[in-house]
């Protein structure tokens, strides 16, 4: 295996919210372990999402607010189509 201070942590969102609350409010881990972690997420960057209308409900395209545009976005669509096929 790797060694665990080889690792990188990143993240990106198509909301603002800080990745740490993002954790807490997802509820997909175990509380004690995000408590462990949240500060410190909080204090990374956040990387912009490519928002797709087709793929999210419609109750979250208002708060997509921190999305990649224009060209970028273009090419971020095709590198996430490459991943899913």
């Amino acid at each position: 295996l790797a060694n665990v201070d080889n690792a990188a942590l990143g993240g990106w969102d198509v909301r603002p919210t800080k990745l740490g609350q993002a954790l807490y409010e997802s509820r997909v881990l175990e509380y004690d372990l995000v408590r462990q972690v949240r500060d410190e997420m909080d204090q990374m960057e956040i990387m912009p999402g490519v928002f797709d209308p087709t793929f999210v409900g419609d109750t979250q395209h208002a708060t997509a607010t921190h999305v990649v545009s224009g060209d970028d976005a273009a090419t971020w669509r095709s590198k996430v189509h490459r991943i899913r096929s």
